[in-house]
């Protein structure tokens, strides 16, 4: 549900664009769009954190520590060693 919010949202911001554009352009209109874009863009942020509890600017440091744990196990699995996962070989 919060993905369909998310493009529904975008949608709108697309939408008041165009009708910006579209229609002329006014001091008045230029200032509308600048605050509904701004609020919609806090909105938005606040739905991802929501659906993927954490910061969008943390999802490349936990990418990079699940690889490099990755990349531990499948070494531990080659050589034959296993490191804190109640295996036979941590008793």
């Amino acid at each position: 549900m919060g993905c369909s919010l998310l493009l529904g949202l975008e949608f709108l911001v697309a939408g008041d664009i165009i009708k910006t554009v579209a229609i002329e352009p006014t001091r008045d209109r230029v200032i509308v769009l600048t605050v509904i874009v701004l609020v919609r863009t806090v909105l938005s942020l606040s739905i991802d954190v929501e659906i993927d509890g954490r910061w969008p600017w943390q999802a490349a440091e936990q990418e990079a520590l699940a690889r490099a744990a990755q990349v531990r196990d499948v070494a531990s699995v080659e050589t034959g060693t296993r490191t804190g996962r109640g295996g036979a070989r941590d008793r």
